[in-house]
């Protein structure tokens, strides 16, 4: 696998490592379920060669071991081709895993090279059918975006469903920078106040157009488009105190969504 641009990437947001598990047959649901929760890739791999690397800016250790990638059961778009690449993975435990092994590994990434290099959260013992363990994982999946999406509702002083009308252009907000948003307006009918209150029709919500990475996954609106928007005032952007914002991804939801949002926020 040919990943340019080496880069290190730090596991941030990782509370706790959990150790190295052992079987899965014999692990109750919320176990499996830890390691789901602190890992983002997850792959059924076979081990080839203890205290081994193939990046060459990593040098190898006693946790560091090759690991041929069988089946990848949940990864990233970045790497979703790594099936049959073989990886670097920093073992959670030394000793508890010799070549021949065949593990499902749950993992983050540490360095996108030449090859890829992963942190192991823990590891199970693979039986050969991961029909069941796939399903954990897309229920754990589901909840998570069900708890992510209930508290990034429950943060926002003002909820609306609506559509925007239009896209104004603003001024240059701040200093000239490479990482400068290139913010709009959009002005958004309110159908509904699902949170709060508000007597005017309309709202307008300030967001960038820029794709610098700094804003590439904030929602960009355009003349035409329904859905719901999680608002909230954010220091630090240039802006004025009462402007509107929806920057994180989750901020701004489909039509569809609107249902399990008020029961969301109903709970």
């Amino acid at each position: 696998m040919k990943i340019t641009n080496v880069v290190a990437v730090s596991v941030a947001g990782l509370a706790m490592t959990v150790g190295a598990v052992r079987c899965f047959s014999a692990q109750p649901t919320g176990q499996v379920e830890e390691l789901v929760r602190a890992s983002h890739i997850i792959f059924v791999g076979r081990v080839e060669q203890l205290h081994a690397a193939n990046l060459k800016v990593v040098s190898p250790t006693e946790s560091t071991i090759l690991v041929r990638v069988e089946e990848p059961l949940d990864v990233p778009p970045s790497v979703a081709s790594l099936k049959g690449e073989q990886v670097t993975v920093q073992v959670a435990r030394t000793g508890e895993v010799r070549p021949g092994d065949t593990e499902v590994f749950f993992a983050n990434g540490l360095v996108f090279g030449e090859h890829l290099e992963v942190k192991e959260v823990g590891h199970v013992s693979s039986t050969g059918n991961t029909a069941e363990l796939r399903q954990q994982i897309l229920a754990v999946r589901a909840q998570m975006a069900e708890e992510n999406l209930k508290t990034r509702a429950a943060g926002a002083p003002l909820v609306v469903t609506g559509k925007v009308l239009e896209v104004k252009a603003m001024a240059r907000v701040g200093a000239r920078s490479e990482h400068e948003g290139d913010w709009a307006q959009a002005v958004v009918q309110i159908d509904s106040v699902e949170k709060s209150s508000l007597r005017e029709k309309t709202v307008i919500v300030d967001f960038p157009q820029s794709t610098d990475e700094r804003w590439l996954l904030s929602p960009k609106f355009k003349a035409g488009e329904s859905g719901i928007w999680f608002l909230r005032h954010q220091e630090n952007l240039g802006l004025p105190p009462s402007a509107w914002v929806a920057l994180n991804p989750l901020d701004f939801q489909p039509l569809a969504q609107r249902e399990t949002i008020r029961k969301l926020l109903a709970k």
